[in-house]
């Protein structure tokens, strides 16, 4: 028998599959063990038995074999972004994987909320469901707990980082002060990545061939080299997009291209190899003339700008290359053109017109209460 009563008057589980014993466990009572005996059997013609020892393995070290074969396999920043996210569970190192469950990451989450953004604590979850994946694959743990666990809604004690967007007058502002400074077109990037919203690995692997004429001039980005790291055949949205050229745009990359071959690059650096980051702010004497700005908010300038002249979120996000239009809602609805706005805005400005010693202040609240 597969369920058997011991002398201490317990039940000892011994599922086999043919005269082989898969595991076993002791209950004190009867159902129960029978309960547990099918459920083995179960899972072990379904393919998903999963040793109990297997579970006994720390989390740590889980965590280790994961992170050293995913690496190179994922682009070099999101895996050096990964290994930011999961240093905050560190505590929980030295636990047997199968001991956590959701409510135990639940706990978690709710403790980092007190001192990191939700969208930290978000990312943080995203890479644990990686790692649970990976896990359930390797038959380390049953099923992936990360996927019920929730993160509950909360502000950090720190304000997050806002997005720095440049208007359209201080890009040309710095695209000319840029001009003064370097060569035309290391001078010439700041406003392609302005107008394009190319990220810095999209445009450092851009090739002639990626640029198209017609229907309407654009670029097709479908790889990227970053600093320091390898060259991907993927952008980091995973999928190739196409990206209109403005005018001004244009008229720079077709000169640039003008009678090279389809291979080689738009943007190359003096040697015709992929230019870098690092050396192209230093050449381009950007820390002079950013005006507090990253290189990455030249992405954010031509999101702001296409929205707050009414192209719609659906075409931006596509554009961009993110994974959902929420994604670019969350990050830029306020930038989106608002008639109401704009009504509210001129009422307002009608109300303070020819403001004398207090005159506008009953005028605003006329217009606002429809007196």
């Amino acid at each position: 028998m597969s369920v058997q009563k011991t002398d201490n008057g317990r039940y000892r589980a011994r599922p086999k599959v043919g005269r082989t014993v898969i595991t076993s466990k002791t209950f004190d009572r009867k159902k129960d063990a029978d309960d547990w005996h099918a459920q083995q059997l179960r899972s072990f013609h379904l393919g998903a038995f999963v040793h109990p020892s297997a579970g006994k393995e720390k989390f740590g070290a889980v965590l280790d074999r994961w992170r050293a074969q995913r690496e190179g396999t994922i682009g070099a920043k999101t895996f050096k972004n990964e290994g930011y996210a999961l240093k905050h569970v560190e505590p929980l190192r030295n636990r047997p994987i199968a001991s956590l469950d959701k409510g135990e990451w639940e706990a978690l989450y709710t403790r980092l909320l007190r001192t990191l953004s939700r969208g930290t604590v978000l990312r943080t979850r995203d890479s644990l469901s990686a790692l649970y994946e990976w896990a359930v694959e390797e038959n380390i743990v049953p099923k992936n707990v990360i996927r019920a666990s929730r993160v509950p809604k909360g502000t950090a004690e720190r304000p997050t980082r806002e997005i720095y967007p440049y208007n359209l007058a201080e890009l040309r502002a710095v695209h000319e002060a840029m001009s003064e400074r370097t060569n035309q077109t290391n001078a010439d990037i700041v406003l392609v990545l302005g107008l394009t919203g190319l990220r810095w690995g999209e445009l450092a692997a851009l090739r002639v061939r990626d640029v198209q004429e017609l229907p309407y001039p654009a670029v097709r980005p479908t790889r990227s080299k970053s600093d320091g790291a390898p060259l991907r055949n993927v952008t980091k949205g995973g999928q190739p997009r196409t990206v209109p050229m403005a005018d001004d745009v244009a008229t720079i990359v077709f000169a640039l291209i003008d009678g090279r071959g389809p291979n080689e690059l738009v943007f190359p650096n003096t040697v015709g190899t992929f230019r870098q980051e690092a050396n192209w702010k230093r050449d381009a004497h950007w820390d002079d003339v950013k005006r507090g700005r990253r290189v990455h908010d030249l992405r954010h300038t031509f999101a702001t700008l296409s929205l707050g002249n009414g192209v719609d979120i659906k075409t931006v996000q596509n554009w961009l290359g993110h994974s959902t239009a929420k994604l670019t809602l969350d990050t830029y609805g306020h930038y989106m053109k608002s008639d109401a706005d704009t009504a509210g805005i001129a009422r307002l400005n009608g109300a303070l017109a020819g403001d004398a010693g207090g005159t506008a202040a009953r005028k605003l609240r006329r217009a606002t209460s429809g007196e």
